[in-house]
């Protein structure tokens, strides 16, 4: 999985840099790249959490197997 932390971290540097300088664009620019990170880090969580429920599904059919 990726780490999106860094993206995070510039992001807020680009948006408190915006704020020093007065820079609006800059600042939306940092609260979108942070956006896009978060962003990354829920897909990441759905995309494990839907990895173990397939694993799991996997073994719940494996055990039917067995049984029949």
């Amino acid at each position: 999985m990726a780490d999106n932390t860094g993206e995070k971290m510039k992001g807020v540097a680009k948006e408190t840099m915006g704020k020093v300088t007065g820079d609006d664009d800059q600042v939306r620019e940092g609260e979108q790249q942070q956006k896009k990170a978060q962003k990354g880090d829920e897909a990441e969580r759905a995309q494990a959490e839907a990895d173990r429920k397939t694993q799991e599904a996997a073994g719940h059919e494996g055990e039917q197997r067995k049984r029949q």
